[in-house]
């Protein structure tokens, strides 16, 4: 993950957070629950077997092993992404290019769930694992299958997509999964990551100043290392503060405060291509306190299809109050 760069803020900025370091450092106390759960947020039930649904994801992904570009779990992962969302009668985008500055190849898989409305919500996960093959310092190079990072969010994703597919949202939502992610070096190189998110929002600007009719994305949701067992989803610092209240206020709703948003962290991921951009954007990452993070024990026996449910839960509480708060025109209840 991105987390190369993972610094405390707040009251504790004076430690730092530097990499694999993490567990050395204590965490903030937890913050006290939030100030305004807003009472209108949805009620309805929510599907029993989200979580369920992406863990299957996930153990598929695990069992293709390493996921970086030009393995052939790789190629596998990409073609089982594309495959997944075709099934569910979407149009898939696979956007391929080479990174020559890298001798990469890398691809985004994306798909749109139409609404009632063309503006759109973007939900992202990073599909790539970390390189750990080529390096210098042997401790770098390991057997690594990333079952939270990246198969967590990418299982998830798969999932809500499935339920937006027979549940159709008011706003049109784009189910996007980023390749090159992760640093290219095992040490974090901001200039050699992110490469997917970057290119999408290129993508994304050009059409704009293009005028082709590209329907404005008013927000974005980024899932990364969310099915721990011993989930807590940290509060990213660069992260837009409005969308961070509505889902602190939805996890609120569903009984959820305990695991969202106890240890605060300045974390460069995929998200910030879109905040550069202007448009508000979150990270939902567990990262501040996750003793496999990049290590050879990320694997499946640490992930819980419960704490998938719950991350799950929470983005679907939380999508119509994104829709009312973000887009110009208020939005009408779901039916």
């Amino acid at each position: 993950m991105r987390r190369r760069h993972v610094a405390r803020t707040g009251l504790g900025a004076g430690l730092a957070l530097v990499a694999a370091a993490c567990g050395a450092c204590s965490p903030e106390p937890p913050p006290s629950t939030p100030a305004h759960v807003d009472s209108a947020l949805p009620t309805a039930p929510l599907p029993k077997d989200l979580g369920s649904r992406a863990f299957s994801h996930v153990e598929t992904l695990v069992g293709f092993g390493a996921r970086h570009a030009g393995t052939d779990g790789w190629n596998r992962a990409v073609d089982y992404i594309a495959a997944e969302l075709a099934a569910l009668g979407l149009e898939v985008v696979r956007d391929r290019w080479s990174e020559e500055s890298e001798g990469l190849t890398f691809e985004n898989v994306s798909a749109r769930i139409p609404g009632a409305i063309p503006d759109r919500i973007v939900l992202g996960a990073h599909h790539d694992t970390k390189i750990t093959e080529g390096h210098d310092d042997p401790a770098h190079n390991f057997a690594f299958v990333g079952a939270n990072d990246s198969a967590s969010g990418v299982g998830l994703l798969l999932a809500l997509a499935r339920h937006w597919v027979e549940h159709p949202p008011l706003a049109s939502v784009d189910v996007v999964f980023f390749d090159g992610e992760e640093s290219v070096p095992f040490t974090w190189d901001l200039t050699r990551a992110l490469f997917g998110s970057r290119r999408y929002a290129r993508r994304y600007r050009a059409a704009l100043q293009a005028d082709e009719g590209e329907p404005p994305i008013r927000a974005m949701v980024l899932l990364d290392m969310v099915g721990a067992r011993d989930l807590s989803i940290d509060d990213e610092s660069m992260s837009d503060r409005g969308l961070h209240r509505i889902i602190a206020e939805s996890a609120a709703s569903r009984g959820h405060s305990a695991v969202f948003f106890r240890n605060r962290l300045k974390v460069s991921d995929d998200h910030m291509a879109f905040l550069e951009l202007g448009i508000p954007a979150i990270d939902l990452i567990d990262i501040y306190d996750n003793p496999q993070w990049h290590t050879p024990e990320d694997k499946l026996e640490h992930i819980a299809p419960e704490s998938l449910q719950i991350v799950g839960e929470v983005v679907l509480t939380a999508l119509p109050r994104i829709e009312a708060a973000y887009f110009p025109e208020p939005t009408e209840e779901r039916r």
